[in-house]
């Protein structure tokens, strides 16, 4: 088994397939804690204080460790393992120095300014829920230093084309969370869950170490181009995590906004996000990190032609996948916020709401998905200066029009009648919390277009043909899928009885179905190479070697 895991995966679709099946059974376990949070302390301060307490670790993790690691690690590597693979290690040992010091400093430093930090924070809590809240903030900041040697590896594996044991860690982060859930909280009480994440995080390390040690790790306490190369990957990666960070203060100013709004905005524009964002990690994020490692190696080695031809396939096949699904998420909004979101006090106006929400932001899941393929090979490029600066453009524009919007749909017009006809939220008062996805979808269209502009002149005026017809065969099929989707779901309807859970999930699932087999039959005919590809490709990744 451990054999079969530290094969290199052979394809770009082959390891994008690999990691999908991760996303996907890490998402499941996802649903899973989340149930039993919710089951065992219900929506009451305890979670408040735990959720809270997440935010500094998690801001940590996701600006720093993931911000910058995740770009910078793999060109370097590769560019020093091309000149020897005891280069590409001492490279990787330096590393290993400098994130240890800087990680255990700044753990050390949050953690003694907790208390204050947790005040700024959660200045609503009780002093008792923000003494709770600053030991588990000082618990859980042991959480970003084991993630940060942990993306590290996975870098290195995922740069020798080793996936397999990459794509377990999330899985594993999110069973110590379960562990911790179910064995130390009644144990230890709240602190249980601040465990349960620092276990989660240890087994994220820990599931790949075997499979670092057998691509011949080997420390070195020596490298004389450590500074030079310290240096690099600052300058690589210090732009990526302002991006990073960037977007991380709209997710904040975009809550905010939500607050002003009628109750339960931010709630259902989180839930809308939630389902959309699943889409880009499942084929975007997919797809990226497999062709990442691949597309530095073009770099580093000089192969501009295997590397345009890389990326374009990356980008074709991501279209082809994306396309589609994205447009039956639209067609299907309503139906799939009331399979996962409509019991209880989640009423009929809020499954509306959300499912109006969803249907704009899914038509933006392509240029979300695109994006990530775009900045990191960007960052192949050794450039993430361009990506975050037109990332904080975005972002800037992305507040523009969410208050543009949200004045447009707060006053009686034609404009906010044809958005209620169109998404049939006729009947509703206030829908002005549709102007926030309005924004983020039209920002992150002009975003995409923005990135392939600028990489079109990196490139010199690069854009194949082959991306042009693979379009033109996507959207045919696409707009015949459509039809067969909306033909399924009023056929069914004759037949089903849609006022149940299950007859809802049948008809829903049916129709989407029948949908999306009549999308691979039209390219099948129309003889895309994109179906032919990636079933190949994936056909391959499960072959034995000979």
């Amino acid at each position: 088994m451990f054999q079969k895991a530290m094969r290199k995966s052979k394809s770009i679709a082959g390891a994008s397939f690999i990691l999908a099946l991760a996303t996907v059974v890490s998402g499941l376990l996802g649903i899973i804690r989340n149930r039993l949070l919710a089951g065992h302390f219900g929506a009451g301060s305890q979670l408040d204080i735990y959720f809270a307490s997440l935010r500094i670790p998690d801001f940590l993790a996701t600006v720093l460790i993931m911000g910058s690691l995740s770009v910078a690690i793999i060109p370097l590597f590769n560019q020093y393992r091309s000149r020897s693979p005891e280069e590409g290690w001492q490279f990787i040992s330096a590393l290993f120095r400098w994130l240890a010091f800087f990680l255990i400093v700044l753990a050390v430093i949050l953690a003694i300014l907790a208390p204050w930090l947790t005040k700024l924070l959660a200045p609503g809590f009780e002093v008792s829920q923000q003494e709770q809240m600053a030991t588990m903030v000082k618990i859980m900041l042991l959480s970003p230093i084991f993630l940060g040697f942990s993306m590290v590896i996975s870098s290195v594996l995922q740069s020798l084309r080793h996936f397999w044991m990459s794509s377990l860690a999330p899985i594993f982060y999110n069973l110590g969370i379960i562990v911790g859930i179910l064995w130390l909280v009644p144990r230890f009480g709240l602190m249980g869950l601040a465990w349960g994440v620092v276990l989660g995080s240890l087994l994220h390390l820990s599931i790949q170490l075997p499979a670092f040690f057998a691509c011949h790790f080997r420390y070195w306490k020596f490298f004389s181009e450590e500074r030079e190369a310290i240096k690099a990957f600052l300058k690589l990666g210090l732009p990526r995590t302002i991006g990073v960070m960037a977007s991380q203060i709209n997710i904040l100013v975009m809550t905010a906004f939500a607050s002003a709004l009628s109750a339960g905005s931010i709630t259902v524009y989180n839930f809308s996000a939630d389902i959309s964002q699943s889409l880009t990690r499942l084929i975007g994020v997919s797809f990226t990190t497999a062709a990442f490692p691949i597309l530095a190696l073009n770099v580093s080695r000089r192969e501009r032609s295997k590397f345009l031809e890389n990326f374009s396939s990356a980008f074709r096949q991501i279209l082809y996948l994306v396309v589609p699904i994205s447009l039956l998420v639209f067609i299907l909004r309503a139906y799939l916020v009331r399979i996962f979101l409509g019991a209880g006090r989640f009423n009929w106006v809020d499954t509306k709401m959300t499912a109006a929400c969803l249907g704009i932001l899914s038509l933006s899941v392509f240029a979300q998905a695109l994006i990530t393929l775009i900045s990191k090979a960007f960052a192949a490029l050794h450039n993430t200066k361009t990506p975050a600066r037109i990332t904080v453009g975005a972002v800037a524009l992305n507040i523009l029009f969410s208050i543009l919007f949200i004045h447009f749909l707060g006053e009686p017009g034609g404009t906010q009648e044809m958005i209620r006809s169109f998404l049939k939220l006729r009947g509703l008062t206030d829908i002005r919390v549709i102007g926030l996805a309005l924004a983020f979808s039209l920002t992150t269209i002009i975003q995409l277009v923005w990135l392939l502009v600028k990489f079109r002149q990196k490139l010199d005026g690069w854009f194949t043909p082959f991306i042009k017809s693979s379009l033109g065969k996507i959207s045919f099929a696409a707009a015949v899928m459509v039809l067969a989707t909306y033909g399924g779901l009023y056929f069914l309807a004759d037949f089903i009885n849609t006022t149940t859970f299950w007859g809802v999930t049948t008809q829903a699932t049916l129709a989407g179905l029948g949908g999306f087999l009549t999308y691979l039959l039209i390219t099948w005919m129309l003889k895309s190479p994109e179906l032919k590809d990636l079933g190949r490709e994936i056909l391959l990744e499960f072959k034995k070697d000979a």
